[in-house]
């Protein structure tokens, strides 16, 4: 099993980009490293580059340049001409890409790439070119850290999450998860116990609780559920049916990882539901598709949420996702899948319908008979229907 880091963890570096092609790395564990410059990158662009960030990820598919990886297999620095640096740690031999990305004075990402690679042993080398890549850095009245590549506040403190996954953001800001509209969120961050919180401000607190402790790990920064159970609240989500019928409009959003692509039913990551038959919405997956179920006025079969919105055959695999249902006070619904527009379906408007009765429940159905297992990293509900740029901002700053 490979090891994964945290990337809070991260060890940062500073490259002397403007007389050199590219930065090396070696250390007393670990491959080495080379970082380089496509020779089609201005020179312009070289000069600006301070500082880059170097990661092992499972494969270059699963990176989006520009961004921070979700999650990286490693990282570590590259350390000015002639210095080390090294991931430290022993890796698993196999193939992996190798992503590397460089940013400017004030956090702007200037150059970004991955590479295949394959790990025999600890005296390979690894090596990436980065070509030219264009976003945003810190605002006006942000600073760039060189320890950190975020952009902060005139008083030191974070201006915005750019190094958490948007390296100083777009359009000139950095980026953080949108909070407006926010009504329901669960971090996964407790790391014991039996209860999970509602972390988003908004009142009442609808705080989950764990049916099965001992069926469930606890990491510090998300949930295992390793057998079935179902992490629920204690009395019905009253909140979650004032506000969506306020609005008409109602947000989804999951950071999960599921264990297998064969479970099905569809298997619940959330509902808001009293039975396998009665709910007002099911975030779900069957085998690897992922499943959305919406009460909506007028629908056939409307107190289940039919019909089913299924995004395309593959999209849900064993790896870290980000999964997003928008549903819009006009019908329209959105699936995303890992920031990008997967499916669309034009429903029946008004929520009239909805029962205020019913509770919030994680990995099961209120029948325990529509188990999920996985990783639990983040759930949210909102209470309008983000847009795709809001989507693409919490999918860059992730879980």
């Amino acid at each position: 099993m490979r090891l994964t880091h945290g990337i809070p963890a991260l060890l940062r570096m500073v490259c002397a980009a403007a007389t050199v092609a590219g930065c090396a790395g070696s250390g007393p564990s670990g491959p080495s490293f080379e970082v380089s410059f496509d020779s089609t990158l201005a020179r312009s662009a070289r000069d600006r580059a301070v500082r880059v960030e170097v990661y092992l990820v499972d494969s270059c598919a699963d990176v989006t340049l520009g961004t921070r990886p979700v999650p990286a297999v490693a990282s570590t620095y590259v350390l000015r001409d002639g210095e080390d640096g090294a991931f430290g740690d022993a890796l698993e031999p196999g193939d992996y890409g190798f992503y590397g990305v460089a940013q400017d004075e004030n956090c702007a990402v200037v150059a970004a790439g991955c590479a295949p690679v394959t790990i025999t042993n600890e005296q390979d080398t690894l090596a990436v070119t980065l070509s030219a890549f264009e976003s945003g850095g810190c605002r006006v009245d942000q600073v760039c850290s060189m320890q950190t590549g975020d952009c902060l506040d005139g008083s030191g403190g974070t201006g915005g999450a750019g190094g958490m996954g948007g390296f100083g953001g777009t359009g000139g800001g950095a980026l953080i998860r949108v909070d407006a509209g926010l009504i329901l969120l669960y971090a996964f961050d407790e790391g014991s116990g039996s209860t999970v919180a509602d972390q988003s401000g908004a009142l009442p607190a609808h705080d989950l609780t764990i049916a099965d402790p001992g069926n469930v790990t606890w990491s510090a920064n998300h949930l295992s559920v390793n057998a079935a159970t179902a992490l629920s609240t204690v009395s019905a989500a009253t909140k979650v049916v004032t506000r969506a019928q306020a609005s008409g409009e109602l947000s989804v959003e999951a950071w999960i990882k599921p264990a297998n692509t064969t479970q099905s039913g569809p298997a619940r990551i959330v509902t808001m539901s009293v039975d396998p038959y009665y709910r007002n919405f099911l975030l779900g997956q069957s085998r690897d598709t992922y499943v959305v179920r919406f009460r909506a006025d007028g629908e056939p079969d409307w107190d289940n949420g039919m019909p089913e919105v299924i995004t395309t055959i593959g999209t849900a695999t064993a790896a870290l996702t980000h999964v997003v249902l928008t549903h819009k006070s006009d019908g329209a619904e959105v699936l995303y899948v890992d920031g990008v527009e997967n499916t669309t379906f034009m429903r029946m408007s008004g929520l009239t319908q909805w029962d205020a009765t019913y509770p919030i429940i994680v990995a099961n159905e209120a029948t325990n008979d529509r188990a999920w297992l996985g990783e639990l990293h983040l759930i949210a509900v909102y209470d309008q229907a983000l847009d795709a740029t809001e989507v693409q901002q919490n999918f860059i700053a992730g879980p």
